[in-house]
Order: structure tokens, then C-alpha cells, then sequence
């Protein structure tokens, strides 16, 4: 009771489209119009799911882009908000020297705050 793991449900509707009433055992539940998206972590937890389950999806392996692309990317995005929102020029133009203080105080905190397992929470990401 309450021992079937999530991804093994998560299998059982991918494969036969629905799951079974717990109150009123023998009953069926269909679910329709459902859509799965996941993503596992590289440097956290386990690396390895069910065949079973991973055959339902495409995997795609993405490395972590670079620190220019980072640069350009984030230098896009706050260039583009600033014009957009009609800040100060002067303001405008510190745009990229914002964006790289803020991957270096990434790079800072993340060299610096490094996972445990008291400390697993110590996950920081650029968003």
C-alpha cells in the first residue's frame, strides 16, 4: 500500500492510458490528453531511470552553454528590456557590464557554495 513508485505510474499510464481507482479497486481511470515533459539532472541524484520508462521519451544531451554565449544571451535579453521599457541611455549602457558582474558572482557562488549532503539545497542556476 502506497509502495508504487511515481515513475512506475507515470509508466503505467504512458503505456496503457490510464490508472486504478485505489478506493474502488478493480475500477479504471482513464486520463486523456496528457503531455510529458522531464529533465534529469547531470550532477544531482540518480543518472539513471526505468528502459521501460525512457523508451516513451526522446532524450536530448545538452551541455551547459559558455560563458559567451551566456555573455551574449543575457546581454540580449537586458539590452532589449532596457529599449523596450525606455530606460536612461546612460543606464542603457552599463548593460553589459551588468550581465558580467552577474556571471562572475555566479561563477563565485557556485565555486564557493558547493552541494553536501547536509547541504544539498546549495543548487544555483542563471535564472
Amino acid at each position: 500500500y502506497f509502495t508504487v513508485q511515481p515513475h512506475t505510474l507515470l509508466r503505467q499510464h504512458l503505456d496503457y492510458g490510464h490508472w486504478y481507482d485505489r478506493e474502488k479497486p478493480g475500477t479504471l481511470k482513464d486520463i486523456t490528453k496528457v503531455q510529458y515533459i522531464s529533465c534529469m539532472n547531470p550532477t544531482a541524484g540518480s543518472f539513471t531511470i526505468s528502459p521501460r520508462l525512457q523508451r516513451h521519451f526522446t532524450v536530448f544531451a545538452i551541455s551547459f552553454p559558455t560563458r559567451e554565449a551566456l555573455t551574449t544571451i543575457y546581454n540580449t535579453i537586458l539590452t532589449g528590456h532596457l529599449k523596450l521599457t525606455r530606460v536612461h541611455g546612460a543606464l542603457s549602457k552599463l548593460a553589459p557590464t551588468i550581465v558580467e558582474a552577474s556571471l562572475d558572482l555566479h561563477a563565485r557562488v557556485t565555486a564557493t557554495f558547493l552541494p553536501t549532503a547536509i547541504r544539498f539545497h546549495y543548487i544555483f542556476n542563471l535564472r
